[in-house]
């Protein structure tokens, strides 16, 4: 599939124009230059097709003091190196400085095809200000406002023009996978141990990866997506507009994901903001992978593994379902069990029992030596029960009165579920409905 790099200096409007384009609030967008500091992919479908549309972080002056401007220009490069078209986007209303011929100079020895957008033109009176462009010495350009949806239909057009017609991308074949934890745990170095590749800033300042970053890679015939997040802090510590932003965007990635891997460190397991983490997971209904990194550092002692699983169980045992794979992301140690784990949860979000299972299931449970009851008599009883969905299993019992079922007695279905089948790394939802009564009991 085609890739579409938006590339540009700091501040030009590089993150409003892929909003604008992917139609959702993808990438984080501040007046702060310097703001977006890794790629973010978005898969755009056009009537020619689908292409990859990529959001990089604003390239910087080379005697830039900032931190990540060294970073940043690589991550440009590597963008350049995938594109088969670049948006160039200039500050139209602005005009053009020195860091845009800098740019230019930059794109011009990529030898790729270049559509320059000079952004924030909001009305058609203004188009005489974006003619100072053409000295960057290329072909074409188009004034658009990505704030007003100025023109965004005609770019479209012209990318369209100068891509060739794909299939569509079939995206239910997909995995996703969102990564996610604390900040420093060590997420960016396992998806770039899992994609063979630098995609997203490794730097030991935590909170390096502070948007979404989407990563598709096909292993063994199953493609994945792998979407990096900026690690969640204690919510005292999201005191600025960025990581307010950045943990918003954590929720978002789990919410539509499939499958999400809590990255743990294991010489810290088990916070606050794991189990945070780790509720939201299940709330959603996602799978889960419980993956404790930086194992190398902790695991001399033969008998530190076995007591951290223990300690991991105890603390997080409202995933007791989900398994556990310790990695190295420095070494590579074990990071290629997670494909595999990823899988392995994916299915058993999937999977259904068949109706004479579930009754085998009822006859164990109405052998349940005493069924929860108001103590003024009053016992359940469970006339039948459905499987209605999966991702995640979800099953329905019709019973006599709702109100009877405990937390004890619905954790006991649940096990008898487990035993019955593979559900490992999934939710189970169970559903609790009044038997409605029949017609020839009513007549």
């Amino acid at each position: 599939m085609a890739i579409v790099s938006i590339i540009g200096r700091p501040n030009v409007g590089k993150s409003s124009l892929f909003n604008r384009i992917a139609g959702q609030r993808l990438a984080i967008v501040d007046d702060l230059p310097g703001v977006t500091r890794d790629r973010l992919y978005a898969p755009i479908t056009t009537d020619r097709g689908q292409f990859y549309l990529v959001d990089t972080g604003g390239l910087e002056e080379e005697n830039s003091e900032r931190p990540f401007a060294e970073s940043v220009r690589r991550q440009v490069h590597l963008a350049l190196a995938e594109s088969d078209l670049v948006l160039f986007v200039v500050d139209g209303r602005g005009g053009i400085n020195a860091l845009d011929r800098e740019v230019a100079m930059t794109l011009r020895r990529s030898e790729r095809p270049v559509l320059v957008v000079a952004n924030k033109i909001d009305d058609p009176k203004h188009d005489e200000a974006y003619y100072d462009v053409f000295e960057l010495g290329f072909e074409e350009a188009i004034p658009v406002s990505a704030e007003h949806n100025r023109n965004i239909s005609t770019l479209l057009e012209m990318i369209e023009e100068r891509l060739p017609r794909q299939e569509s991308l079939d995206a239910e074949d997909e995995i996703r996978v969102a990564l996610v934890g604390r900040p420093n745990v060590g997420k960016s170095s396992i998806l770039n141990e899992l994609t063979g590749s630098d995609r997203s800033l490794v730097s030991d300042i935590p909170g390096t990866t502070r948007d979404v970053v989407d990563s598709v890679v096909v292993r063994d015939d199953r493609r994945f997506r792998f979407v990096d997040t900026a690690g969640l802090r204690r919510k005292s510590r999201i005191d600025s507009r960025l990581e307010y932003y950045s943990t918003v965007r954590t929720f978002q990635a789990i919410d539509r994901s499939d499958v999400v891997l809590l990255v743990m460190e294991g010489t810290e397991v088990a916070t606050d903001q794991d189990k945070r983490l780790a509720g939201h997971i299940v709330e959603q209904g996602r799978g889960l992978v419980l993956v404790v990194n930086k194992w190398d550092l902790v695991s001399k002692d033969p008998s530190f593994g076995p007591k951290l699983l223990k300690k991991i169980r105890e603390e997080l045992s409202f995933v007791d379902h989900a398994p556990v794979v310790f990695v190295s992301a420095l070494s590579g140690r074990s990071v290629g069990r997670l494909p595999e784990a990823i899988c392995r949860v994916q299915e058993n979000r999937c999977r259904r029992i068949v109706t004479s299972r579930l009754n085998e299931m009822l006859r164990d449970i109405l052998a349940f030596e005493r069924m929860p009851g108001d103590g003024k008599g009053r016992y359940l009883r469970i006339s039948y029960l459905a499987q209605v969905s999966v991702t995640p299993p979800t099953f329905v019992f019709f019973v006599n009165d709702p109100s009877l079922v405990t937390v004890a007695f619905e954790r006991y279905v649940i096990r008898q579920l487990r035993k019955m089948e593979t559900f490992e790394g999934t939710p189970l939802r169970l559903f609790w409905r009044k038997k409605r009564p029949s017609a020839a009991s009513t007549a």
